[in-house]
């Protein structure tokens, strides 16, 4: 008999489900979820990023970094660019905010000297959020030519003696 009552118990609750039946809160949770477990994303601890200095005032990095966001990281979506220049600190930083999906891309920056800063940048690890969007931020950054891609070699190889002819 138990088998039965599994049986009617299962019936009875796919026929709420698909008939409407199911309470309205269920169904808005039930897509609703992962959207707001997706915002625990964003760019952190475990995101793609590099720290590194560079010849260049703080303020010039933000306003490098703000050019790189506005031409490749705000994506269709139109992703607000935020930030701005702590001139007491010395530092700046720009934001990239992905409503539910929290910080897609971060630039901390710090003034060293009077020319040159260290700089921070991370990014969510998710879509053009990667480790390539990194990478073209470094360059944008250092050369002051924003590109969505990095055209720059990571490591300089120059032919060994023994392949010399």
């Amino acid at each position: 008999m138990d088998w039965l009552d599994e049986k009617f118990v299962r019936a009875s609750y796919y026929a709420t489900f698909a008939t409407g039946a199911f309470p309205m809160k269920a169904k808005w949770l039930m897509w609703a979820l992962p959207a707001i477990l997706a915002g625990c994303g964003g760019a952190g601890s475990g995101s793609p990023g590099e720290t590194f200095r560079v010849p260049v005032p703080y303020q010039e990095v933000y306003r490098r970094a703000v050019d790189q966001a506005e031409y490749c990281l705000r994506s269709i979506a139109g992703y607000p660019v935020t930030g701005g220049v702590d001139t007491a600190a010395r530092t700046s930083q720009m934001l990239v905010k992905g409503g539910l999906l929290g910080i897609l891309a971060q630039v901390d920056a710090r003034g060293l000297d009077d020319n040159s800063s260290e700089v921070t940048v991370k990014t969510a690890g998710i879509n053009i959020w990667d480790v390539h969007a990194v990478r073209a931020m470094k360059d944008a950054i250092q050369f002051g030519v924003p590109s969505c891609s990095s055209y720059m070699p990571r490591t300089p190889t120059l032919p060994s003696a023994a392949t010399v002819k």
